[in-house]
């Protein structure tokens, strides 16, 4: 087949399939011509071929028939085509004795429905069934010369049961398997639209899934922002009003410390909202939050009373003895977030929650496998450690989770609070 003609049978095709009800009209209205014809026109064309009288009652029963099967044609050939197999069989049964075989085109085209519309080896297994049936009354024909009428000058018995079960079976072939290739390509192409849908519900899962991650990660960034400005603002205001008459100069300082932690919160929060305008939806390599920015927030706690002790350890001397340490600009930004957020939040739950701390220790050490932060601090916990445990904690150990870290937080053995992380390089 040339490969016009084949895009020629697919236009054809689409075309049935675009209208399948007119296709089973003009399908069924093709068969039942083919089977009333030869009803009405019962004496052979040959007048050396004998025939047998069907009668007016015959022909009442072979109309009748052929009836019930066009309309199980039109209404199960793609619902249930294995219920039209089983009429299309049993029901031409009763034209036998007429010598009227009108089940053969009718039973093929229910194995070619059941080859399309439902399941290959179930079109064979009904196929062979059918087959089986015209054998058994050709043998039946051979005995008794019941069922069949002669296709032959002669009359002969042999001549009219060979000439239908090779007609049968080429007649049952072609149904098999121009139903087996229209069927598997049916069933090829609603294989690809389900994994289509599939595909397009599960990417609009994953689509939902990463604004709910995004949605979660802002509400962790702002919490962050908002609580450390606000705490630190508050601090510093109720400093400015113990001294404004007393000490108008160091007043006037804490005033211009409450406008640059203002400055300073209101750009992390343009960069924080600004990543969602940034087509990769990524956070620029350096945004005031990496480890090399921890000094600058430690000062800005001490500036308002928190005396803050800083460790801070990013390996650039024993990297380069080869110690096995680790610099920080090898530490992924995503993580130098994480450990800046995490101090950021243990020290302002030290300004708000800690009792007349005396020292508030902040280690942090990059090795070779993981970055190590701990906070501890001094002061008296009075009140329940619970009051320490909301939406802040949460968020830190929501980051720590994100790059496979743990984050441990609770009342220090030595008295005080200490919140410990370990984030391990990989995880990034």
């Amino acid at each position: 087949m040339t490969d016009g003609s084949a895009r020629a049978l697919d236009r054809a095709a689409s075309r049935w399939q675009r209208h399948p009800r007119v296709a089973d009209a003009l399908t069924t209205l093709s068969w039942v011509g083919l089977t009333l014809v030869p009803m009405f026109t019962a004496e052979s064309a040959d007048p050396g071929i004998p025939t047998r009288p069907i009668g007016p009652w015959g022909l009442g029963l072979g109309i009748a028939v052929v009836a019930i099967v066009a309309t199980a044609m039109m209404l199960l050939r793609r619902r249930n085509p294995v219920l039209l197999f089983v009429l299309s069989l049993t029901l031409p049964l009763v034209l036998l004795p007429l010598s009227l075989d009108v089940g053969a085109f009718a039973v093929a085209y229910a194995v070619f429905a059941i080859a399309v519309y439902d399941r290959t080896s179930r079109a064979w297994i009904t196929g062979a069934i059918a087959y089986a049936v015209t054998v058994a009354l050709s043998i039946v024909h051979l005995l008794t010369g019941f069922g069949f009428a002669p296709v032959s000058r002669s009359g002969s018995r042999w001549d009219t049961a060979l000439a239908w079960v090779a007609f049968d079976l080429l007649l049952l072939l072609v149904a098999l398997l121009w139903g087996q290739n229209a069927g598997n390509r049916r069933r090829y192409v609603a294989a690809l639209v389900e994994r289509a849908r599939i595909l397009e519900h599960e990417r609009d899962q994953e689509a939902q899934l990463a604004a709910l991650a995004e949605r979660s990660r802002i509400a962790r960034d702002v919490h962050d922002i908002v609580s450390h400005s606000l705490s630190v603002i508050v601090r510093l205001a109720d400093g400015t009003r113990a001294v404004f008459d007393a000490d108008p100069d160091r007043a006037r300082e804490a005033v211009g410390q409450i406008g640059g932690v203002a400055r300073s919160s209101l750009d992390e929060m343009r960069r924080v909202l600004g990543v969602l305008e940034r087509p990769t939806g990524q956070e620029s390599a350096r945004s005031g939050t990496g480890l090399e920015d921890l000094p600058r927030l430690a000062e800005v706690y001490r500036g308002i009373g928190l005396p803050v002790r800083l460790e801070l350890d990013l390996g650039q001397s024993e990297h380069d003895a080869g110690s096995g340490a680790a610099d920080s600009h090898e530490v992924p930004a995503g993580l130098q977030m994480t450990v800046f957020r995490v101090v950021q939040e243990s020290l302002t739950n030290a300004l708000r929650h800690a009792d007349a701390p005396t020292r508030v220790q902040v280690d942090v050490r990059v090795a070779v496998d993981a970055v190590h932060a701990e906070i501890r601090d001094d002061g008296a916990t009075a009140a329940a450690p619970a009051d320490r445990v909301g939406r802040g904690l949460l968020g830190m150990r929501e980051r720590a989770a994100l790059y496979g870290g743990a984050l441990d937080a609770g009342p220090d053995t030595a008295g005080g609070w200490a919140v410990r992380l370990v984030l391990p390089r990989s995880g990034a």
